[in-house]
């Protein structure tokens, strides 16, 4: 090795030494507290197990200039590092000696840390699987030489990682499940990441799996008890202590996962007497009515059911009180916490104020169903949710926040990259903005994409201005006035609009939303065919549109219930709904679906609220309950294009 060479690796272990100590004094500056004598103790250097090969690395060099010995006491120092979740400092070890690293072993442990290291600091980020900072294919390319059977191991791992990252469910399980005893700093309580990427296999991979491993076997048998909805909850707790006494020593079974652990703290009756609190007077009066009607078609369709299938099984009654629409009072006087607690399960209220009112009453034996969420309700973690609260207390809301963030979710699925907000101005309108610019920034990263710019109008006359504006229209036309005014000749022009912008999202009334797209046609060039489509909530769209709204509202992308698309506008249930209140308005139907998805979601809350993988498919979406005990529908999305509504995916 020549002299120059000699020099830059002293320079390099120089170098990593002087700023990894740098790193660690200032930490222990910030740390250090004062004392009003110093002793010989205090003045005493303790070298962690990282910091001690550091030193080692440099003495053994400065000895012996031997480049391999200093490179496998610097990787053991990366390690540490690593091992004591400081990947930042195994990153710089490893890029200040990458290039000396001659031996194919080092070489490939080099590559297996920034592999365990990126994904590490991914978690740690508590970013998306979109917005990893090492692009996943990078982490493959590192961990394709590795072929050392010391590091298969933890390489298996890492693929189990990156396949979720992917969203291959199916074969991260079952990589996973080869390696859990791996020395891998990714295997942190690997039996329950595993379950978690067992779940969201589909079903035919899980029995596919179950079926071909005996150790995924009692996965697959746990798993079909949390989704089998001919159980009642009392006797889903009896089948999961029958299968904890079939496999007393799986590691599953001696750690469950924290929702089967929640669910099997509950004291789970049978439901004899429900209540349902609504305004069924005063200012919401119309709201309240809409979902009692909901309500009882569901309640009538369960009789019914009973009656053709099991008439010996016990009819629910069911009781409506009257909360009105006072914030600060009830009209019922049956709305107390000693008459509530008579029954299995409590539907309501629905004004926010009112729910605030009742989660004060602290019913600790009653299943609560919120038709409201609180703003201030915190997240709740995974053990909080299965330790702290005996009571199983969700809030179900038609919350214009959830549509929103769905809205983003499809806008970046469909890869658009910069939108342009058309906004009404209203309060609702800007509570669907600020979440729509949230889950924008956390899909895209601020780093990547800048916040859509905002058009807000207060009549025709602002929406054709800001429209213009926003495309740049305006500055075009300018253009085109100064060209003429310097001659006397007369100056043929087109406008021409901004080319970057590839879609508008809205946030306004459907008669609104109807004057956006001869505006923006208007605005669009001679130049260019490319249409420009327009997103909306279901703020923005009412299902009874004639040929002129059609027309008018081609080219719209929407989220709305599948109870107003139209696959289940020809339902027998939705027929008899129109007949029996005379083709109602949206805003009834998105009421009635509410209160109907309340009734059904009340009889299954308890495997909803602590098993997340599943779900009910109901009239107002797929309803889910996430972290905060709230539920989440997931809604479908269609299009009007060629005079007609289709509906976009799959339900």
């Amino acid at each position: 090795m020549n002299v120059f060479s000699n020099l830059r690796t002293y320079l390099s272990v120089a170098f990593i030494l002087l700023f990894l100590a740098s790193c660690a004094s200032q930490t222990k500056i910030a740390s250090q507290k004062p004392v009003e004598k110093e002793t010989k103790a205090s003045r005493d250097v303790i070298l962690n197990s990282a910091e001690a090969a550091l030193q080692e690395a440099n003495i053994e060099w400065q000895k012996n200039n031997d480049i391999n010995q200093r490179n496998n006491l610097l990787l053991g120092a990366a390690q540490h590092f690593q091992t004591g979740r400081e990947c930042r400092r195994t990153d710089i070890i490893i890029a200040n000696i990458e290039s000396f690293l001659e031996d194919p072993l080092q070489q490939q442990y080099s590559l297996l840390l920034k592999a365990e290291c990126a994904l590490i600091q991914h978690y740690a980020s508590g970013l998306s699987a979109e917005l990893v900072k090492t692009p996943i294919d990078t982490m493959i390319s590192w961990l394709t030489p590795i072929t050392e059977n010391q590091f298969l191991a933890r390489k298996e791992v890492v693929i189990a990682h990156l396949a979720a990252l992917h969203e291959r469910w199916d074969l991260a399980a079952n990589v996973l499940s080869q390696q859990l005893s791996a020395d891998s700093p990714l295997n942190k309580s690997t039996e329950h990441i595993l379950w978690q990427w067992f779940l969201k296999s589909s079903k035919d991979a899980q029995n596919t799996m179950g079926s071909n491993s005996v150790f995924m076997r009692p996965y697959l048998a746990l798993a079909n008890i949390l989704e089998d909805e001919s159980l009642t909850d009392s006797s889903r707790q009896q089948a999961i202590g029958f299968w904890r006494l079939q496999h007393p020593t799986h590691p599953l079974s001696i750690d469950l996962p924290n929702g089967v652990t929640g669910y099997l703290a509950q004291s789970l009756n049978d439901v004899r007497n429900i209540a349902v609190l609504l305004p069924l007077s005063g200012r919401v009066q119309v709201q309240g009515d809409a979902i009692k009607q909901g309500i009882m078609t569901a309640y009538f369709a369960k009789l019914e059911n009973i009656n053709a299938n099991d008439p010996g099984q016990a009819i629910p009654n069911i009781r409506f009180l009257d909360t009105g629409s006072d914030n600060d009072a009830f009209v019922s006087p049956a709305i107390t916490p000693e008459s509530l607690m008579r029954y299995d399960i409590v539907i309501g209220p629905l004004l926010r104020e009112h729910v605030s009112l009742v989660k004060d009453f602290n019913l600790p034996d009653s299943m609560l169903v919120y038709l409201n969420r609180l703003s201030t309700e915190a997240p709740m973690t995974e053990s909080a949710k299965s330790t702290s609260d005996t009571s199983a207390k969700v809030y179900f809301a038609l919350a214009p926040e959830d549509e929103a963030t769905q809205l983003a979710n499809l806008m970046k699925k469909k890869g658009i990259r910069t939108p342009i907000i058309i906004s009404n101005g209203s309060s609702l309108s800007r509570r669907m903005i600020d979440t729509f610019n949230q889950q924008w920034i956390a899909l895209n990263g601020l780093d990547e994409i800048k916040l859509p710019k905002i058009v807000t109008f207060s009549d025709n006359k602002g929406l054709r201005i800001g429209i213009t504006a926003a495309l740049d229209v305006l500055q075009s036309q300018r253009r085109i006035s100064q060209m003429t005014s310097l001659t006397t000749e007369t100056v043929h022009s087109v406008t021409r609009n901004r080319r970057d912008v590839d879609a508008f999202v809205v946030f306004a009334l459907p008669q609104q939303v109807e004057l956006l797209n001869p505006i923006i046609e208007a605005s669009i060039s001679l130049f260019t065919e490319r249409t420009i489509p327009v997103f909306a909530t279901s703020y923005s769209y009412q299902h009874q549109l004639n040929n002129n709204s059609i027309r008018d509202l081609r080219n719209l992308v929407f989220v709305d219930m599948p109870f107003l698309m139209p696959a289940q506008r020809d339902s027998a249930l939705a027929l008899q709904v129109d007949d029996i209140w005379n083709n109602p308005p949206s805003s009834f139907l998105r009421l009635f679906a509410f209160g109907y998805d309340a009734f059904q979601f009340s009889e299954k809350m308890q495997q909803l609220a602590y098993f997340s993988h599943t779900d009910l498919k109901g009239l107002s979406g797929k309803l889910t309950v996430n972290d905060q005990r709230q539920v989440t529908r997931s809604l479908p999305s269609a299009v009007i294009q060629n005079d007609s509504i289709t509906q976009a995916d799959g339900f």
